[in-house]
């Protein structure tokens, strides 16, 4: 297997652990659901689950553990104590299998009329070195519905054998007709006029996350047009009770700060819930986030909002290319946008198209290369200003710190000369040198403040970010 890495965030994408009504996180009867990132027994979700015994499904056909992949998305089955767990089942959830139809770029394909995004994190297997796939390709990807038509890649084999698997795809539904017994998700049409559907819901199939599977598809190959079904079943979490939850993943809906979803999860806030890392109002799509708390009818009121975006940056533009920006005082860091970023201003900035070399930005994201030149991509984009302006700021995890520098993301700050009123903590009270460098270890979030001087950044104001 050709591993790539990137988004350290994620990309281990939507991962949620739910303990049953009974259980605790202490008990019996959990089940988590996310991305395999690693071995010796599996890991996911931070809980490494010995596997002894357990029954492992891929295609709804039993396989050994060797057969699972970093990057594949799992529903795990069994108890979970702490960090340790013990699986009793796990079942790899796949997102969709298909041929490439097109490959916009290195970090674009299309699969079944779904948009698949690849970064660096993204794991390949039975590709050529660099991993490359084609038109024509048949894969099986595996990652996060991020929303409609849109997935987010943590796995992708090509698929050789014969016979080849059947064809499947998950997503949300668009322009269901019951009449007609058809649907769209992404660019695809279904039509599942002779599919069993018997865990379909009766009326309106809109908006929700389905799974279906098919043999044949009409359409110009290697594009499908339309897939005749012969199964169509709700996907995602079908837990609706837990006296304790836990859901990382992307904003896929906002009704308001205070109602949205991550995922397929409904996600509720109130005057008790605390956020980390972010207010209420940060809240919008692609925006990556952690939800913890009870869950009940389907709905987690949430105790904890955890913003996993939380890498900041105000900063002029200082290049431009055709996905990516570097930004003036912050060298060695690249910022790239996808499908998923968003765009605002008061000037009306709607697409990565609008910005100009100089435009005074604020940008929040995630990073998807940690390791020199860093990579951060971009889920939003303001425009503060079309004008330059010497305002620096740079929010991200402590690599190192050691008095007087502190490293983030590569960029050396050094608060020499820096009076103990500029060391703050998180409640933006100061608390000075040595209770700074005291608290700042690695991984710890971290903001710091400066002016541009030419193409260099004079540092004044450091502080412990939540």
């Amino acid at each position: 297997m050709i591993a790539r890495t990137l988004r350290s965030l994620w990309f281990a994408v939507m991962a949620v652990v739910i303990s049953a009504c009974d259980g605790g996180t202490g008990g019996t009867g959990a089940v988590s659901y996310g991305t395999v990132t690693g071995f010796g027994s599996v890991f996911v979700n931070g809980v490494e689950f010995s596997t002894s015994g357990a029954t492992i499904t891929i295609d709804d056909t039993s396989h050994p553990e060797s057969d699972l992949r970093v990057g594949m998305v799992v529903t795990v089955s069994g108890s979970i104590s702490g960090a340790a767990g013990a699986a009793s089942r796990i079942k790899v959830d796949g997102a969709v299998k298909g041929y490439v139809e097109s490959v916009t770029d290195a970090n674009h394909i299309v699969v079944m009329g779904q948009n698949v995004l690849i970064d660096n994190q993204t794991g390949f297997e039975n590709f050529m070195v660099p991993p490359a796939p084609a038109p024509g390709d048949f894969v099986s990807v595996h990652g996060h519905v991020t929303g409609n038509g849109v997935i987010a890649a943590g796995f992708v084999e090509k698929k050789t054998a014969t016979p080849l698997p059947p064809f499947a795809v998950k997503g949300f539904v668009q322009s269901h007709n019951a009449a007609a017994q058809t649907f769209q998700v992404g660019a695809l049409t279904v039509n599942y006029s002779g599919a069993i559907i018997s865990d379909m819901p009766m009326g309106s199939w809109n908006g929700l996350l389905v799974e279906v599977k098919g043999n044949t598809c009409s359409g110009t190959a290697p594009v499908c047009g339309t897939l005749t079904a012969t199964k169509v079943e709700p996907s995602g979490l079908t837990v609706t009770e837990a006296m304790e939850a836990e859901v990382e993943g992307f904003v896929t809906v906002v009704t308001s700060p205070s109602s949205f979803k991550i995922g397929t999860q409904a996600v509720v806030t109130n005057g008790a819930t605390v956020f980390e890392g972010g207010l209420a109002s940060d809240i919008a799509l692609g925006v990556k986030l952690e939800a913890e708390g009870v869950l009940s009818g389907g709905i987690l009121t949430a105790s904890k909002i955890s913003f996993r975006d939380n890498i900041r940056f105000e900063a002029n533009v200082d290049t431009l290319g055709a996905n990516s920006l570097t930004l003036s005082g912050l060298t060695g860091i690249t910022v790239t946008v996808n499908s998923l970023t968003a765009f605002k201003g008061s000037e009306g900035l709607a697409s990565f198209a609008g910005l100009a070399v100089g435009n005074h930005l604020r940008i929040r994201g995630r990073v998807t290369s940690g390791t020199p030149p860093v990579t951060v991509v971009a889920t939003e984009i303001e425009r503060l200003s079309a004008t330059t302006n010497d305002r620096v700021s740079l929010q991200g995890p402590v690599s190192s710190a050691v008095d007087p520098t502190v490293t983030i993301l590569g960029i050396t700050v050094d608060t020499t000369g820096f009076p103990d009123n500029a060391f703050q903590n998180v409640n933006d009270a100061p608390i000075g040198r040595t209770a700074f460098f005291a608290a700042a270890a690695p991984n710890v979030l971290v903001k710091a403040r400066g002016t541009l001087v030419g193409a260099n950044v004079t540092w004044d104001q450091i502080e412990l970010e939540d």
